[in-house]
């Protein structure tokens, strides 16, 4: 009964320790696709409304990517901020082979999200490497 304790406190330590290495790896990147990144503030969502109703928009179009994108906080993801040089939420970008092929930041129209996106998406980038 004596090391139900220390068993108990040794297998809390083995699944704490597990889950944080699974957050570290949602957070890699793909670069070998198009992968559509968006940075969101959870804390204040009103700005973000043309974003969202541009993704809704993309989803039609491209639904495989829209639903691989990747989206961040600034509170779990500041590596990217800096690397990315993202200032402020929100911010879309779509990245490919480590680049970035489009970035959006701040205030946009749903308009002026929705084209530059859609034109690389439908583009096939590998003729251009």
């Amino acid at each position: 009964m004596k090391g139900l304790p220390l068993l108990l406190l040794a297998s809390l330590l083995v699944m704490t320790g597990s889950c944080s290495n699974s957050n570290e790896k949602e957070l890699k990147i793909k670069h070998d696709v198009k992968q559509i990144v968006f940075f969101s503030n959870e804390a204040d969502y009103t700005g973000e409304a043309p974003y969202y109703d541009a993704l809704i928009e993309l989803k039609k179009s491209f639904p495989t990517e829209v639903k691989k994108m990747l989206v961040f906080s600034p509170t779990k993801a500041k590596q990217y901020f800096k690397t990315y040089h993202i200032d402020s939420c929100p911010a879309l970008l779509v990245i490919y082979n480590r680049k970035v092929i489009v970035k959006i930041n701040g205030d946009a129209t749903k308009e002026d999200i929705i084209e530059p996106i859609a034109e690389v998406l439908s583009n096939d980038l590998t003729q251009n490497q």
